[in-house]
């Protein structure tokens, strides 16, 4: 398939690739829309003034101050993350939106997305999966493993960094570094968005499958 042809195969992976952009770079622009030291590191030993739980808004009176850009943003990314101030980024010395794990995952999964376009389509999410990789590792796989152990051991390798250092940090005193969450999110964020891309990916192929066959000539 041509580039173009790549691309646009699945209008709807494009049109989630590029909100997934926007979404992406919105977060670093949005701290640089604020006035400096809006949203500040704390002091050594105090909260941040961000700090919360996960999958739930609990910052909504700070937000309710910006203007409506950087509300929306730093709403959906609270919605998200815990946004705890000693494992985020700050620029413009505003904390960004979520922490730097979850930054990482989303910049990642750009390129997981990508990578899914450009991935030989299949109705099959295993297959999908497979042929993201190259010719030789997929032959390598399908000898050893077969498809679905090869595909499966993708994916978990892919999340096992961020599974590791999460549940370490839960059940030890051991506290990951920025750094750590940034690199543990690459392998996450890519395989990340290639499940997600795949799965759209396969939805457009039974489209074009099951057109090609309504197209056939009917045998007598």
């Amino acid at each position: 398939m041509a580039f173009r042809e790549n691309l646009f195969f699945s209008k709807l992976l494009f049109g989630v690739f590029v909100l997934s952009i926007v979404w992406t770079v919105s977060n670093f622009v949005v701290p640089y829309t604020l006035p400096a030291n809006t949203i500040p590191p704390p002091a050594p030993g105090d909260p941040g003034a961000l700090d919360g739980s996960a999958n739930i808004v609990d910052n909504g009176g700070v937000y309710d101050s910006f203007w409506l850009y950087p509300r929306i943003v730093y709403y959906v990314g609270d919605a998200q993350c815990h946004q705890l101030a000693s494992r985020s980024l700050f620029l413009n010395g505003n904390q960004m939106p979520m922490d730097a794990r979850m930054e990482s995952i989303y910049v990642f999964a750009n390129f997981g997305l990508l990578t899914a376009m450009f991935a030989t389509p299949s109705t099959s999410i295993v297959q999908g999966v497979v042929n993201v990789l190259p010719k030789s590792v997929q032959a390598w796989g399908r000898r050893h493993l077969g498809p679905v152990v090869f595909a499966a051991l993708f994916v978990f390798l892919g999340i096992l960094p961020v599974a590791v250092d999460g549940f370490v940090q839960l059940l030890t005193p051991y506290e990951s570094t920025n750094v750590t969450r940034i690199l543990t999110g690459v392998p996450t964020g890519w395989v990340s968005g290639i499940l997600v891309g795949i799965m759209i990916t396969s939805i457009r192929q039974v489209d074009v499958e099951t057109a090609a066959l309504r197209a056939r000539p009917r045998e007598a």
